[in-house]
């Protein structure tokens, strides 16, 4: 038996004894280096997202090393090397081990699909890639979160020199500010949030302009009527929930608000709970509200592995860092910690939670002053 985390709905997560996976010919079985807790994993933990059933395993950005490779993919990943995988399930990271159906970006395979109860067909493997020895573990747990980033601007690109607007700057938001800036050579990002230390986050990754929704929703509101129509070109919804009381305009509302006709509005952010959205604007301003899918019948595995692979490219340059988006690291071996990081997750001074199976010594206190005065 090994120990896992199993989630046996909103808010209950037990740390507890769960079978070893078996792997198959076409699988490899993984030991858990590190795992984050990703936003994804939260809206279950939130009542936000809601799986066929429970309990399940939560966690999926996951780094492992290969214990055992199946006879039908031998020689696509030797035993001892580091994996890091993107897609097949949102369940099953947070676990002393795993089993995936891999796809390398170097190998010919044949990729099979099956309808989820979510509305897409989905693979039946994950777009896998081999870790560098170079990447440390809290830095490899951000391939998946980058691939997820890349997949959607890559497919919904910017153009070189606009002006935009990042939704939220939690982890993933604060990865596509980087990749906009440094990657895909936009002029300028603005930014905004609820939290002042995630927006002084994104702000130090490069982000010119920033407004807290809760204690500047005037400032905010003064800038869309000053800027009206003619401010941002492209904006990068990474909000997954956002709850609308009435009282003053939605922040999905001001950013359509600040867009140019015909701009551009990416959605990354998900959920299950139904959002608002002003359908007005979007007709009135000929606005260009675009997703990058998950149903593999569009956007193949394959091609995620390809990803995945310009992903730990760019960590690995240091051309997007990490470091700003992880800012917690605990031991697997705590589980009151991992249940404080899950219902304080997006609160206060902290951006992501990395667990490790090995116990973490250093001064947590020491590496969020780094992070905020440096700039990424």
């Amino acid at each position: 038996m090994m120990k896992a985390y199993l989630m046996y709905g909103p808010g209950a997560l037990e740390f507890g004894d769960k079978p070893d996976p078996v792997h198959g010919p076409d699988e490899i079985l993984l030991q858990t280096e590190s795992v984050s807790i990703c936003s994804t994993d939260v809206s279950y933990f939130r009542g936000h997202l809601f799986p066929e059933s429970w309990p399940v395993v939560p966690g999926h950005e996951y780094v492992g090393k290969v214990v055992q490779v199946g006879a039908d993919i031998r020689g696509a990943v030797e035993v001892g090397q580091r994996v890091c995988y993107w897609g097949q399930t949102d369940f099953g990271g947070m676990a002393e081990y795993r089993a995936i159906r891999p796809i390398f970006g170097h190998q010919a395979a044949t990729e099979t699909s099956w309808y989820t109860e979510r509305n897409f067909y989905d693979a039946d493997q994950a777009a896998a890639v081999v870790v560098p020895e170079s990447l440390s573990w809290d830095a490899a747990t951000i391939i998946e979160p980058l691939t997820s980033v890349l997949r959607s601007v890559l497919m919904n690109p910017p153009r070189p020199g606009d002006v935009c607007v990042v939704l939220g700057c939690g982890p993933s938001a604060v990865l596509a500010t980087q990749v906009l800036l440094r990657y895909l050579g936009v002029r300028s990002v603005a930014v905004v949030d609820r939290n002042d230390y995630r927006l002084k986050i994104a702000q130090n990754c490069g982000a010119e302009v920033g407004f807290n929704t809760l204690t500047e929703a005037a400032a905010l509101e003064g800038f869309v009527r000053d800027n009206h129509d003619q401010y941002a070109d492209y904006v990068f919804d990474a909000l997954p929930h956002v709850a609308v009381d009435g009282r003053g305009k939605d922040v999905r509302e001001l950013a359509m608000g600040l867009l140019r006709p015909g701009g551009t509005y990416v959605i990354y952010g998900a959920t299950g709970v139904r959002q608002q959205i002003n359908t007005w604007l979007i007709l009135a301003k000929g606005l260009n509200v675009r997703a990058t899918p998950f149903d593999v019948r569009l956007f193949p595995m394959t091609r995620s592995a390809h990803v995945a692979n310009i992903a730990v490219r760019l960590l690995e340059s240091g051309l997007v860092a990490a470091g700003p988006v992880v800012t917690n690291r605990i031991s697997f071996y705590d589980p009151d910690a991992v249940n404080t990081a899950f219902t304080n997750y997006g609160k206060d001074a902290s951006m992501k939670s990395c667990l490790h199976l090995v116990p973490v010594t250093h001064s947590l206190s020491a590496l969020d002053s780094q992070l905020l005065g440096s700039r990424g």
